[in-house]
């Protein structure tokens, strides 16, 4: 059976204005066998998460601080459900979700150390742009997951998510000129052909054996230009249907 990596289809009105509203591979296989980070790992979290809210843990790799201009309420979630306290003004707290209305922060109140949302009109130190670059990120990783649990590449992926879906090249190539760095991965695909031979047993009976070949069957080189696929050539022996390329923004920087 052979193998394709490159086919492949693919924020909660809120309504308590006194929160929010202060403002309005069997027989074909590639080599070495992938190694894969799961769906159901990738979306472990030490968070509850929330429909209609982007979620910093897992985007960026650094805590992102704002700044609690007022005393602020913050609450369980995004419905007010739980008031958990007010949050001291004039104080650095840590940012761990945005939403239309909210910012889901980390900080000091009176009870001690919470975790909650608040309005964003209670926050200052984040601009349109950062909030619009983390949306952006956010539909792009969940873009690169669906990819990655079908195994498939696209034009636009880092090194590392080409190797979360197909696991360590058979082949990896290299080159620095003055037009900046270029690298290759080359992966082969195999089929296991089986071999039938007769010989004889110490007893002198005739007996049949089967014994399995590995034949080459494809090959799919994924070249690299500053840091994401530029091109992917295959060989025979990869199937691939006319135009079905996938494409995804290249990384988003947010700092």
């Amino acid at each position: 059976m052979k193998r394709s990596i490159l086919t492949g289809p693919r924020l909660v009105a809120l309504g308590v204005l006194v929160f929010f509203g202060l403002s309005t591979l069997a027989e074909a296989q590639l080599r070495p066998i992938p190694i894969r980070k799961s769906k159901a790992d990738r979306e472990e979290s030490s968070l509850i998460r929330e429909d209609g809210a982007v979620y910093l843990e897992g985007l960026v790799k650094k805590e992102v601080k704002v700044r609690v201009t007022q005393a602020a309420p913050i609450y369980t979630t995004l419905g007010a459900d739980r008031w958990l306290g007010n949050l001291f003004a004039d104080q650095e707290v840590t940012l761990l979700a945005i939403s239309e209305k909210a910012y889901k922060v980390r900080g000091r109140a009176k009870q001690g150390q919470v975790a909650g949302w608040v309005g964003k009109a209670m926050v200052e130190g984040l601009d349109d742009e950062f909030e619009e670059n983390l949306a952006k990120l956010h539909e792009r990783q969940v873009l690169v997951g669906e990819l990655i649990d079908e195994q498939q590449v696209a034009m636009g992926m880092t090194q590392e998510e080409v190797m979360a879906s197909l696991g360590e090249p058979t082949k990896r190539n290299a080159k620095v000129d003055k037009g900046g760095h270029t690298a290759s991965f080359e992966y082969i695909t195999y089929d296991r052909i089986p071999q039938a031979t007769t010989a004889r047993d110490a007893f002198g009976r005739l007996v049949q054996t089967t014994t399995y070949i590995e034949v080459e069957t494809g090959k799919v080189i994924i070249g690299f230009e500053k840091g994401v696929v530029a091109s992917i050539e295959e060989s025979e022996g990869v199937d691939r249907q006319a135009g079905a390329v996938r494409i995804v923004p290249p990384p988003i920087l947010l700092f």
